[in-house]
């Protein structure tokens, strides 16, 4: 019972203490947004969940989650654990969360991330 609670209140807490906020639209129509309210700074690196909603389907996803690891000095990203759904809502996940964190990778300079972090690592 006690288990039932705790997925109970991580499933449905943290959508409700969420401040998502839009920060990109690219050209294909995908918009990303960003959650104010759970953004760590910690020195030059920032942790932060995103969100897309994609414009059109992407492999049966309509929306996509994640939790990044930004580094300012660096000008990288860590996804250190996502989600895709199969809604455009984010509440049916097309298959369990990844929780393995990928390999960083370099921003690029016209991608949505950068944009990100030009909002998180200003000088």
């Amino acid at each position: 019972m006690k288990q039932l609670l705790a997925i109970f209140l991580l499933t449905f807490s943290s959508g409700v203490l969420a401040e998502w906020i839009e920060f990109s639209t690219r050209a294909n129509g995908d918009v990303f947004f960003y959650d104010n309210a759970r953004v760590e700074k910690n020195n030059n690196k920032i942790s932060v969940w995103t969100r897309v909603r994609y414009k059109t389907s992407v492999m049966a996803a309509s929306s996509y989650q994640s939790l990044l690891k930004l580094d300012c000095s660096e000008n990288s990203e860590t996804i250190l654990q996502s989600t895709f759904f199969t809604d455009k809502d984010w509440t049916k996940p097309a298959m369990a969360t990844n929780t393995t964190a990928k390999p960083k990778t370099y921003i690029t300079e016209n991608s949505a991330t950068n944009q990100l972090i030009s909002i998180f690592c200003k000088d």
